[in-house]
């Protein structure tokens, strides 16, 4: 007769595990690929026309995280990272405006991380 295995899983444990800082390295690792995507798609300015050729390239930093998500009412700790650009002008190269076009690196970044993990 074969016997079955089973899991009962507890939220507590799960919990738990979710807000140890060992779970930060696997979404420090994933931050980083996301990082390095969208410096590869992010716009250059030319320089003799840009005060501050590849200033936005540059700004890429990722910072782990510990965010509030809240499960059952209450707000729980989970560890995670964050991907941002520290440039002044991020905004108007991410989304654009009426005189920069929209180049939106992290989103395509995103996108592209997205496409190569589902495939």
């Amino acid at each position: 007769m074969a016997y079955r295995s089973r899991y009962t899983g507890r939220y507590s444990g799960i919990g738990a595990m979710l807000s140890r800082p060992w779970l930060q390295a696997p979404c420090l690792a994933a931050a980083e690929k996301l990082k390095t995507e969208a410096e590869a798609t992010a716009p250059v300015g030319d320089p003799t026309e840009d005060r501050h050729p590849g200033m936005y390239t540059a700004s890429f930093t990722v910072t782990p995280i510990y965010k509030n998500v809240p499960f059952r009412g209450r707000p729980r700790q989970r560890a995670g990272a964050r991907v941002m650009n520290s440039a002044p002008h991020a905004w108007r190269v991410e989304f654009g405006d009426g005189r920069v076009p929209e180049y939106a690196p992290l989103r395509r970044a995103i996108e592209a991380l997205k496409g190569r993990h589902s495939a």
